[in-house]
């Protein structure tokens, strides 16, 4: 069963990160579940519906198990500017008529990279995300992880990102974890 981890555990000597979705023997992942360090992916990525709208609401009255918020944040005025009126308003209504099922970025093996324009930020049941549009037009959720902490640090929407997975490696203290690098350049604000 696909579990996505929440807290830390450790199962057959496999140490397990936050954020990570693996697939564990359907007896583990229930205790994981019933013991509040996974949840089960299926069902989480029913719940996301990614819709748009304005600034994130991190403040604690939102319980974080309701889903991305309708709330995020958006690219700044320059774009808004470059476009006639008219066409502004259309595009906001075609967007409000077709809510964004972004899937996950889940990347199989090292060298698997995401590259592309930050459209979307924001919070969901698992922690931070972003939503990226890629250059062939394709969107997809990053979920945040420990390595990408920096990068999620730093990113607004219309910033353009690159990360790489480099695979599984080990810390000094033997856990493993994913490790990632990342790239960023920052809208251009002429």
């Amino acid at each position: 069963m696909k579990v996505i981890i929440e807290k830390n555990f450790e199962h057959e000597g496999e140490t397990y990160e936050p954020g990570e979705t693996v697939d564990l023997p359907e007896k583990t992942a229930q205790k994981a579940i019933e013991k509040g360090v996974a949840k089960n992916a299926e069902e989480i990525e029913d719940e996301i519906e990614i819709e748009p709208g304005s600034e994130v609401d991190t403040s604690s009255e939102q319980p974080e198990d309701e889903g991305f918020p309708e709330e995020v944040s958006v690219p700044g005025e320059k774009e808004r500017e470059e476009e006639s009126e008219g066409g502004v308003w259309e595009e906001l209504e075609s967007e409000l008529d077709e809510p964004s099922r972004a899937p996950a970025w889940r990347p199989e093996e090292a060298g698997d990279q995401l590259l592309g324009e930050v459209t979307r930020t924001g919070r969901g049941p698992n922690g931070r995300l972003l939503e990226v549009k890629t250059q062939e037009g394709e969107k997809y959720v990053l979920w945040e992880k420990v390595a990408l902490q920096d990068l999620f640090d730093r990113v607004k929407a219309g910033d353009r990102i690159g990360v790489r997975f480099l695979g599984e490696e080990e810390s000094s203290s033997g856990r493993s974890y994913y490790n990632y690098r990342t790239a960023l350049k920052k809208e251009d604000k002429r």
